[in-house]
């Protein structure tokens, strides 16, 4: 996730984080085997060129 850069700096940015990271956590816990599907290939969001994340994120439970 971006949440800006200095002057620009996202005020919720620090909350954002830590509910991912619970999140994360969670789904870890909830889910021990979860893995990316066989074959698996990053693939960039088109359209999207200062901010960086896959365009899907094929998994298994």
């Amino acid at each position: 996730m971006t949440f800006g850069y200095a002057l620009h700096t996202c005020l919720g940015a620090p909350l954002a984080r830590l509910e991912s990271r619970v999140v994360l956590e969670q789904l870890l816990e909830r889910f021990p085997d979860l893995r990316l599907a066989r074959g698996y290939r990053r693939e960039p969001a088109p359209g999207l060129v200062m901010v960086r994340r896959p365009a899907r994120l094929d998994n298994l439970l």
